[in-house]
């Protein structure tokens, strides 16, 4: 039934469509991956971003690379960039 409603079927184009009418979705599902790709590729977006200098400085810190005094230090001429 559903082919004799297919093959009666004239809706001006010529009948049946081909199999070109899934050319629209695939381009959009395309679209939608490069877009992906694209994003995941520049580093994950806005909230990805790379650590500031005084997280840096607090992690050498707290590993025990740098002492007390040379923190203090490094901190203030840090903190003095920034106004």
């Amino acid at each position: 039934m559903l082919t004799s409603i297919i093959a009666t079927h004239n809706d001006g184009w010529g009948g049946a469509p081909g199999p070109w009418f899934l050319i629209f979705p695939l381009f959009w599902l395309a679209v939608l991956a490069i877009g992906v790709w694209w994003f995941r590729r520049r580093g994950g977006g806005p909230w990805h971003r790379e650590p500031s200098a005084q997280s840096v400085l607090a992690e050498r810190y707290a590993s025990g690379d740098i002492s007390a005094d040379e923190y203090r230090e490094r901190l203030g001429v840090l903190r003095e960039d920034n106004r």
